[in-house]
């Protein structure tokens, strides 16, 4: 066991992604988010934006991707003998800037909490999330809380880590 997983550690986030007009038109079929200021570019020309915006709830999903990606939180968690058994939820989102073509996001993670719950095999993991475009900007920040095993005398999976 390494003690990794502590408040303050922060969670190695290795992908940024820079956003197409393919990626907006897929995001928003596979969501339903149709609204014109995303789905219609004469539309959204007269919005603030001045062009179509990617939704909330997709930057939200793409920044969380980010963080998941290549099992990142995965492997931080199996350091300490932890697996992840439920993504539980998500708090404290703030939207803070818009989302345009060609924005590239990456995402700065760090640990808020580890702690038991009433079930001593479960454990609560809390994480923080913020995205950032490439002008730094922030664009989205969360606290996602996911429901963690302890392996029995921290084993491995099948899976190396």
């Amino acid at each position: 066991m390494t003690d990794k997983v502590t408040p303050g550690t922060k969670i190695p986030c290795r992908v940024c992604r820079t956003l197409d007009a393919g990626d907006f038109s897929i995001l928003h079929q596979l969501t339903w988010f149709n609204m014109a200021v995303h789905s219609n570019a004469e539309y959204a020309k007269g919005t603030w934006f001045k062009e179509r915006s990617l939704a909330g709830p997709v930057i939200f999903a793409v920044a969380d991707g980010l963080v998941h990606h290549a099992d990142t939180i995965a492997e931080l968690l199996a350091q300490d003998g932890y697996e992840i058994y439920a993504y539980l939820g998500v708090d404290q989102m703030k939207i803070t800037s818009p989302v345009l073509f060609g924005d590239t996001l990456r995402a700065e993670a760090e640990v808020v909490d580890l702690r038991a719950t009433k079930n001593p095999e479960r454990f609560l993991f809390i994480y923080k999330n913020k995205t950032y475009n490439q002008r730094d900007q922030p664009v989205i920040e969360y606290q996602t809380t996911l429901l963690v095993t302890k392996r029995p005398n921290g084993s491995q999976t099948e899976r190396q880590i």
